[in-house]
């Protein structure tokens, strides 16, 4: 019994773990798509300032890149160097139909599986992008 304990155990900690490290991995592809809808959202909206005049996109304060790290980075890694990039005719021109693009990368350092998968490196990138319409 006991050495059927010690044999087993090291193979059930190994994917034990591994399912924490891939688990993570999915919830941080999840919180990176999350956060480029919510940044095109944020870019896409018609606002307006004090005056009423239409804000373009790329004018927006707080940014989007702000406004995006801001609300997402807490729900990341400390080593997930979250990058934002907004991007399209949407962007620069505020016309309303053309397409604004946000584009979020995150780096996702593997805890156990890089271990033991040959070939699979230290990290991947995650990426997600979304586009939407001006308003």
């Amino acid at each position: 019994m006991t050495v059927e304990f010690g044999i087993l155990v090291p193979i059930f900690v190994l994917l034990v773990f591994s399912i924490v490290d891939m688990g993570h991995a999915w919830y941080m592809k999840l919180e990176i798509t999350s956060a480029s809808r919510e940044g095109a959202r944020y870019g896409s909206r018609y606002q307006t300032d004090g005056n009423g005049a239409h804000i373009i996109p790329n004018a927006l304060n707080p940014s989007i890149v702000t406004w995006v790290t801001n609300n997402f980075t807490a729900l990341l890694p400390g080593d997930a160097n979250l990058t934002v990039t907004p991007g399209g005719t949407g962007y620069t021109s505020g016309t309303t139909g053309d397409d604004l693009t946000v584009t979020v990368t995150a780096t996702k350092n593997w805890f156990v599986v890089n271990n033991f998968i040959p070939g699979l490196g230290n990290s991947i990138n995650l990426s997600s992008t979304t586009s939407m319409k001006v308003e």
